[in-house]
């Protein structure tokens, strides 16, 4: 008798899978009778799903994992961490819930710049539990970590993590959209943030996630913004830097919500996009007010990890904050950054198929970007209270170095 036979996308609708990790669990022979046709594969309609590790029951009698004490995998951006300096006693806080304390002394790890901390968490989630939100948490980390390191095989690999992540119904399958979104905003990946995420409609997601899902929406507004002052992409009636003007007037009232609700880590990142806004629409008053903030609230946990993150965006604008804050702590922010710079660029480019410069000095590249957005040599001496002529100097020095044509093909490789 025949056994009837289905495509990989019945057969990931039945298990609950990606279609992609139907297609890599034949391509690895774990699937018995299943036949390859061209370039896909047919699986008998009685074949079972082959046993993952990830899912192995965590007791003999056969206990579910236990669920995070925060509906959320962005545990840091949640009310467990609401106080400056307290973030190695809220990990010792979280001892009675093992998973949620090694998550929470994953992502602290991450915001310290311990990134060989973060890869050992990773591997922790992902080898040893077979829970949803420590296969996603995983995935993240892993991502992250790749993104420091340039290593494409590995983020890849931690993609692969976040599609495959044992979703059991429609709010685990948007908590893993949102996470993929967090994950490609990190390397200014847009293309494939749903629709909801796009309109920053977070009613379907589960409240824990929401401080998490503002940070990543409004760095998904943020590169639009500067897409657009490039001229990369067209709005209807806005033009030039006609969003990144508007940008704080949304981002001020979530940084309020986040002072209300005590969401340290979310309030630090969304000090620093508005100072970013700010910065790069030549407001550098009210830039300077949050980005003294968001380093306020940084430094007494070492928290350096979302400075360096963003000084590829504020160049020594934020160099001089830190410095009259903490020249210890700029020393340590410059040192990370150089790691994360030469692995962002690589990854980022290796994806997006770019032409990212790694050569370029932060005050080239930060004259480079406004030159981009259109502005006159006299306008950014005017913005960074530089010469006339040293913005021009500079200016050439970035073509040099970029085989850029004119002063607005340097958008570019920024």
């Amino acid at each position: 008798m025949k056994t009837d036979m289905l495509t990989v996308q019945q057969t990931a609708e039945k298990w609950n899978m990606s279609v992609r990790g139907v297609q890599n669990l034949c391509k690895l022979g774990k699937i018995t009778g299943a036949v390859r046709f061209g370039a896909s594969w047919m699986i008998p309609a009685d074949a079972q799903r082959p046993a993952d590790k990830r899912r192995k029951e965590v007791k003999e009698n056969e206990a579910e994992p236990r669920p995070l004490i925060r509906k959320s995998p962005f545990l840091d951006m949640t009310d467990l961490y609401n106080t400056p300096g307290t973030a190695d006693e809220c990990i010792e806080a979280l001892s009675f819930h093992p998973e949620a304390q090694a998550l929470f002394a994953a992502e602290i790890a991450y915001s310290r710049g311990e990134i060989d901390k973060v890869y050992d968490y990773a591997n922790y989630f992902l080898e040893n539990h077979s829970g949803f939100y420590a296969v996603v948490s995983g995935g993240m980390l892993l991502a992250l970590c790749a993104m420091w390191k340039g290593d494409l095989q590995m983020w890849h690999k931690a993609k692969n993590h976040l599609y495959e992540a044992p979703c059991k119904d429609d709010t685990d399958r948007d908590i893993v959209t949102l996470s993929v979104a967090a994950t490609d905003s990190a390397i200014r990946e847009t293309r494939d943030f749903p629709d909801w995420f796009k309109r920053g409609c977070f009613n379907n997601l589960p409240h824990d996630a929401h401080p998490a899902a503002r940070v990543y929406y409004v760095k998904h507004l943020l590169v639009n913004a500067q897409e657009l002052a490039l001229g990369n992409i067209k709005f209807d009636d806005i033009n030039g830097l006609g969003l990144m003007k508007t940008l704080p007037y949304i981002m001020e009232p979530m940084i309020t919500q986040m002072v209300t609700d005590k969401i340290v880590i979310a309030e630090i990142y969304l000090r620093l996009l508005c100072g970013i806004a700010y910065h790069q629409s030549g407001d550098d008053k009210r830039a300077a007010l949050h980005i003294d903030k968001a380093i306020a609230l940084a430094l007494p946990d070492k928290l350096y990890g979302p400075l360096v993150e963003h000084r590829r965006q504020l160049g020594l604008f934020l160099d001089e904050r830190l410095a009259l804050a903490d020249a210890e702590a700029l020393k340590k922010v410059k040192e990370l950054h150089k790691q994360l710079h030469i692995g962002w660029t690589k990854l980022h480019n290796a994806v997006l198929k770019n032409n990212v410069s790694a050569s370029l000095t932060v005050r080239e590249r930060e004259i480079a970007r406004l030159a981009a957005f259109g502005l006159s040599n006299a306008e950014i001496a005017k913005q960074l209270s530089l010469s006339a002529h040293t913005v021009n100097a500079l200016i050439i020095q970035a073509k040099n170095k970029t085989g850029a044509k004119n002063r607005l093909d340097l958008g570019a490789y920024i």
